[in-house]
């Protein structure tokens, strides 16, 4: 079996190596709660909006366990209480991104991380139509997108 901290680097290996998109298509929702009443409210949302959260991970807290064995200088220093990922999948989505142009069906699963601080919670969701914006593919992630962004904003509390 794979160490933490083997998997971990492997996993930040890949996310540095994939384009990233610009500041612009990050679609950022504030909730005036912390973040352990929103991360339920927001699997609501997304469940009322058709979607299935597959994974929820609390990423700080795992880093944070594995500091030592991990070496991470200055971890942390916007001093988050907490920072969790959601992965959560649409299959009809899913299916349209495959259909339309099947490289754009990269673009699932969706994601999205949630940063808790001072008892308000972020949610940062990029958005699938910078990277779909040159493809067939570009109606469906704007649909996505823009079902993502109603689910966010039905969050009580969502500024």
């Amino acid at each position: 079996m794979r160490s933490f901290a083997k998997i971990f680097t492997g996993a930040m290996a890949t996310m540095l190596l994939a384009p990233v998109a610009v500041g612009a298509d990050l679609y950022v929702e504030t909730v005036n709660a912390p973040i352990k009443q929103v991360a339920p409210e927001l699997t609501q949302a997304l469940a009322a909006h058709h979607f299935k959260v597959v994974m929820h991970l609390d990423i700080l807290k795992r880093i944070e366990a594995k500091e030592k064995a991990l070496h991470i200088p200055h971890l942390n220093k916007g001093k988050f209480t907490d920072v969790q990922a959601f992965v959560f999948c649409n299959p009809m989505f899913f299916s349209q991104l495959l259909n339309s142009d099947w490289k754009s069906a990269s673009l699932c699963p969706l994601n999205l991380t949630v940063y808790g601080k001072d008892g308000s919670t972020t949610i940062v969701y990029p958005e699938r139509t910078a990277y779909a914006q040159s493809t067939p593919a570009n109606a469906t992630a704007q649909h996505i997108d823009s079902a993502v962004i109603s689910a966010l904003k039905s969050i009580p509390k969502a500024s």
